[in-house]
């Protein structure tokens, strides 16, 4: 397919123009009661415009010829002659919309002198008709429509309709309320705005569904012949968040975070999310760089158009340096990765990760070294392997929920002299700290680990508490696994309960051959984010600190990840310990901002971007259409 389809974006982009024309409307309206000019006439102008251009849009694409069976089936019902007679009816209302004073000197002429919005009424009917008639419907559960499309329309006629009897009964109602005739036309120009807008909302939700299907094949194809991996991962994404659409194979929840990626990327919210982060930011950049916060949000507005790189990408990976700006199409967003990569590579074997406890089990089977678990609780009871402890044993524990990740809801109790302590002063005895547990297992589902301590020869830049080195693995063209990227994390500040890089840790770049450690930065979304050679509390080098034991971590995550094959990509977090590596999480769906902003560097075509690229290109027409 060559012709250009309307794609998720086009959706996004269309409401977004869509919403803009309602205050547009109503500043015309207020206009035109101040300075006795036709505004609100201008605004439907710009409607019928738009609505103008999707027709001319679905004519083109019905004009392709169709080269196969698939696309025989994929047929716009309405044909190319239909959509051309609507865009030749939209450009009409435009010119009598714009030159509505010399249109309304022949109406004059004619009586009635409403018989012109009586046809406009009647062709309204017409096309709803239509569109209730031969409106794409498909089989079984195969199709999800997105907009109600005819109940817009017959709510559109309903208001023009009105609007109708309001021309019809003018001289009696205006003499009747007191109104002038600028004030009654004026009124009954907004009733016609809000009657075209139901109209071109339900015209965007009815392009979507005719051309959803086309735009699924066009985008699968791409993906699948892209040269650069980057771009087959960002046309994936686009792929996936259409078959969401389009499918009722997949979860709402799934079309939900698939949306959230475009309209964060390239709807109302992202140009809002670029606004506030360029007040926060933006003067801080302009010290570092000389560029004006204007220039920094043109530039952002640039890559999100260009790329979808949500406006916080900008500060995150430092794209206001041409350097990094120059590569910024390579970077990878939770988008394209949590929310439709690792979804399209993903084969459900059962081994889960999220669920910690299993994950804990599973590793014992395996003989993984792995962080030890000393209680748990489900649904308010203990779990049934912890029912006849009675209090919880005399160490230091960490204490977090069964599921969840960054650290949420994670935290530490020292143990002295018989007693529990938290780090806000509070004080329980085991026996009431194993009750607190399960109290709190009613609602979430806990677990408690031995607090662990890491190798001496990283306790000068831990601060007290376990730093963890994520490292991803990813399942090579070859069905072996291999370490690509890996980042240590490390808490800011002392008495913190987790190092994670998104609860306010700082972690640093780990050179995967040598164990060599980068300057270490936190996540670039702060006025004071920096990189440090030197640990920003102790002083201690974290530059050119080369890791103890890496070479084991490494080779225990490369045993590992066969034994959990679900997943093509695994996010591993590692703590080293004196007695070598332990295996503290693993995540399925690892979020890679620390793996890009440590390096400096985009994924997208390095050797992890190429991975995930060959395994999408695969993979992808069997999840999407199989």
């Amino acid at each position: 397919m060559t012709t250009r389809v309307l794609d998720p974006r086009d959706l996004i982009r269309s409401i977004l123009f869509w919403a803009l024309l309602i205050p547009l409307a109503l500043i015309a309206f207020i206009g035109a009661e101040i300075t006795h000019h036709d505004w609100v006439d201008s605004v439907n102008a710009i409607v019928y415009a738009f609505g103008a251009i999707l027709a001319l849009t679905l004519a083109r694409q019905a004009g392709h010829q169709a080269q196969d069976e698939l696309e025989r089936d994929l047929a716009d019902p309405f044909g190319r002659p239909f959509w051309l007679l609507v865009a030749v009816i939209c450009l009409v209302f435009v010119f009598s919309e714009l030159f509505g004073g010399f249109i309304e000197h022949y109406e004059q002429q004619v009586s009635p002198f409403w018989i012109g919005d009586l046809l406009c009424w009647l062709a309204a009917v017409t096309f709803t008709l239509t569109v209730a008639r031969l409106r794409p419907r498909h089989p079984g559960s195969a199709a999800r429509f997105i907009t109600p499309i005819v109940p817009l329309l017959g709510l559109g006629l309903g208001l023009q309709s009105i609007d109708l009897g309001l021309d019809v009964g003018e001289p009696h109602l205006r003499h009747h309320f007191g109104l002038s005739l600028e004030t009654y036309d004026n009124i009954t120009d907004l009733l016609e705005f809000a009657f075209l807008q139901l109209y071109l909302l339900a015209f965007i939700g009815l392009a979507a569904e005719i051309t959803a299907r086309h735009a699924l094949q066009s985008q699968i194809v791409t993906a699948e012949t892209a040269a650069e991996p980057a771009v087959t991962l960002r046309a994936a994404q686009l792929a996936f968040t259409t078959a969401t659409l389009t499918s009722r194979k997949f979860s709402r929840r799934r079309l939900q975070r698939a949306m959230e990626g475009l309209i964060i990327a390239d709807g109302m919210v992202g140009m809002a999310a670029g606004i506030r982060l360029t007040r926060r930011l933006g003067p801080s950049i302009m010290r570092r760089t000389g560029k004006s916060p204007l220039r920094q949000f043109a530039e952002q507005m640039a890559f999100m158009w260009k790329f979808g790189l949500a406006p916080k990408t900008y500060y995150q990976f430092e794209l206001f340096d041409p350097a990094l700006g120059a590569v910024a199409g390579q970077y990878l967003q939770r988008s394209e990765t949590k929310a439709s990569a690792y979804k399209i590579m993903h084969k459900a074997t059962g081994h889960r990760l999220s669920e910690k406890l299993e994950f804990h089990n599973r590793c014992l089977e395996l003989g993984l070294p792995a962080a030890p678990v000393v209680f748990a609780a489900t649904d308010g009871l203990p779990d049934a392997a912890f029912a006849d402890l009675a209090e919880l044993p005399p160490v230091d524990l960490f204490i977090k929920p069964r599921k969840g990740s960054g650290g949420r809801g994670a935290v530490k109790w020292q143990y002295a002299e018989g007693i529990f302590v938290h780090k806000d002063g509070q004080h329980l005895t085991p026996a009431a700290l194993r009750q607190s547990v399960i109290d709190q297992s009613a609602e979430t589902n806990m677990l408690v680990q031995k607090t662990l301590t890491n190798h001496a020869a990283l306790a000068d830049i831990n601060c007290g508490t376990l730093a963890t080195i994520r490292i991803v693995t990813c399942r090579n063209e070859s069905g072996a696994y291999e370490v690509t990227n890996a980042a240590f994390r490390m808490p800011r500040v002392s008495g913190s309960a987790v190092d994670n890089f998104h609860a306010g840790g700082i972690a640093s770049a780990v050179d995967i051959t040598s164990g060599r450690l980068g300057a270490a930065t936190d996540l670039g979304l702060s006025p004071h984010s920096g990189w440090f050679a030197t640990h920003p509390i102790t002083g201690a080098a974290i530059e050119g600190r080369i890791l103890p034991r890496w070479a084991e971590a490494r080779a225990l995550v490369e045993r590992a990840h066969p034994s959990f094959s679900d997943f093509a990509v695994i996010g591993w977090d590692v703590a080293i310990l004196e007695d070598g590596p332990c295996i503290i999480e693993a995540n399925g769906a690892p979020d890679l901002d620390i793996i890009q902003r440590t390096a400096r560097a985009p994924l997208g075509n390095a050797r992890l971007g190429r991975l995930m690229a060959w395994h999408v290109k695969r993979d992808l027409r069997g999840a999407l259409l199989g």
